[in-house]
């Protein structure tokens, strides 16, 4: 009887904090879905999905199989186009993979500032600005 307690105890335990990590996750990402991909197993998530060797041909048929948009043409007919963005979960964490040029070049040269961490340094910016200027 006791060991039973002590199993639905830490069912209970578990459970609560896997419901406040799902909570802050959604907390975190203010509602938006992270992009397409596999579906990931318990606790360890997409981490057997990961390729080990030829790692672009592997993301490449991930994207194809899972990476997939749904485009309404003209005569209301639906036609797949392979995604140029995947998402894999490993223990928690959410990996994205860009595979195209394109989706690249859009997120990390266009919008590179809202996807960084660096903080933005005035003294940099007035320090070379100023160091150019005497040069001229």
């Amino acid at each position: 009887m006791d060991s039973l307690m002590l199993a639905l105890d830490l069912l209970v335990l578990v459970s609560f904090f896997a419901v406040i990590s799902a909570i802050r996750d959604h907390q975190r990402r203010r509602g938006r879905p992270y992009p397409p991909g596999p579906p990931p197993r318990p606790i360890i998530g997409n981490l057997l999905d990961i390729p080990k060797g030829f790692s672009w041909l592997s993301y490449m048929r991930l994207s194809k199989k899972y990476g997939t948009n749904h485009v309404v043409a003209r005569l209301l007919l639906t036609e797949r186009i392979s995604g140029d963005i995947i998402s894999l979960r490993v223990f928690g964490r959410v990996i994205v993979v860009l595979n195209s040029v394109k989706a690249s070049k859009d997120l990390l040269e266009k919008r590179g500032d809202i996807y960084s961490d660096r903080a933005v340094l005035p003294i940099c910016e007035m320090y070379v600005f100023f160091y150019v200027g005497t040069l001229a």
